[in-house]
């Protein structure tokens, strides 16, 4: 199991492993444990324990970030190479840019085949060119040597079918959430968690709340939501709370913007929270205004939650939001079209109707498929390019 940086597989992954361990599989990790990416040095230790406690052999890569430096990955690719000299791995599951690059680099080298994982793709439709004009040459040469390919959005999957190469293509709904069990929790244990989060973070019941989660970077987009509010008018302003769980290097650039436009003392960075379900509970709405968005988990945990959901139109959000019944699709470029969707909820709450409609997203439905997925890479060494 490979990615760029270790939050990649502490959050998209652990059930993975254990259907692995499950299928009999020995499961090394591969990963940059010491710059992991968008958790905190906190989960990225419990991670670690993880691994340990579940017998997962861990293995420290010095992956750089984004696509890294001709010299930062040559130093991965020659890591990687001593990993692959000393193990005699039956396949690898590559995940992240430039870990499915490298991994899938160096797996052909030792004949190891390979699953990649690809959470959304970099070019979409109405993305930018740069990503056309760097990704899809990329992604279509590496196809030649992947024997599957697995996406988490139906665009990507129409797209992958029709243009890339890997022996499979195999479509799943997200990384899977909990729908069941949302399913379950009832409104007054919903008003309860609602009650005591607002409590602990001093938000006034009566309070608007939008929450957003997801990593403090551009591609997320939070800024977008600031410039919304600005937007509106000073009376409107003052009866919403913005806040956001997760981590990033946008931390205090977002703190400046909020303290800019006087809303400082109603904007909370909370940072990583494990707990997203009673976030969610406590929120009005929900925003996810990322400029792409493979899919977005947690878009879908608010929905699956019940709360409704402001979700950016670009990348998969859509195979789970359906306009004007769980939420609005926007465009995540233009705060004004944002400013007026939020007079209208400040006018009229809306309520997001349950999970009941997201069904083949529960991680039943998700897992049923990846061990499908393993179970045709049994033959190993059979597949060789």
């Amino acid at each position: 199991m490979l990615a760029a940086k270790a939050n990649m597989i502490q959050q998209f992954n652990h059930r993975n492993i254990k259907i692995l361990q499950n299928l009999g599989y020995e499961v090394h990790v591969a990963t940059n444990m010491v710059d992991f990416g968008s958790m905190s040095a906190e989960e990225n230790e419990r991670f670690k324990q993880w691994m340990s406690d579940n017998k997962v052999v861990a293995h420290q890569v010095d992956f750089e970030r984004r696509m890294g430096s001709l010299k930062g990955n040559i130093r991965s690719i020659k890591q990687l190479r001593q990993i692959f000299k000393m193990n005699d791995f039956a396949f690898t599951h590559v995940h992240s840019p430039l870990g499915s690059i490298l991994g899938r680099f160096v797996a052909k080298q030792f004949k190891v085949p390979t699953i990649y994982t690809a959470h959304g793709f970099h070019f979409f439709k109405g993305g930018p060119k740069s990503g056309w004009l760097f990704f899809f040459p990329i992604e279509w040469l590496f196809s030649f040597i992947t024997n599957t390919i697995i996406t988490i959005n139906n665009e990507d999957y129409v797209f992958a079918k029709k243009y890339l190469h890997a022996n499979n293509i195999v479509g799943i709904n997200s990384n899977g959430v909990d729908v069941l069990n949302a399913l379950k929790v009832s409104e007054d244990e919903k008003k309860q968690k609602r009650y005591v989060f607002r409590k602990q973070f001093n938000i006034p019941e009566e309070a608007f709340v939008i929450s957003s989660v997801g990593e403090l970077s551009t591609r997320k987009n939070h800024s977008l939501v600031l410039e919304a509010l600005n937007l509106l008018e000073e009376s409107e302003r003052k009866k919403i709370y913005y806040i956001i769980a997760g981590t990033g290097d946008e931390k205090s650039n977002l703190l400046n913007f909020a303290n800019s436009i006087g809303f400082i003392d109603n904007f909370l960075l909370l940072g990583y929270q494990s707990d997203i379900h009673s976030l969610n509970f406590a929120s009005d709405i929900s925003i996810l205004p990322s400029l792409r968005e493979g899919l977005g988990i947690a878009g879908l945990d608010a929905t699956v939650d019940g709360t409704w959901l402001l979700g950016t139109k670009f990348g998969g959000v859509s195979d789970y939001l359906s306009h004007d019944v769980n939420g609005w699709l926007i465009d995540p470029r233009n705060p004004l079209e944002l400013k007026k969707c939020l007079e209208k909820l400040l006018q009229n709450k809306r309520l997001s109707m349950g999970g009941e409609l997201l069904l083949k997203f529960d991680n039943t439905s998700v897992d049923k498929k990846m061990i499908d997925t393993y179970e045709s890479m049994s033959g190993g060494r059979k597949y060789d390019q």
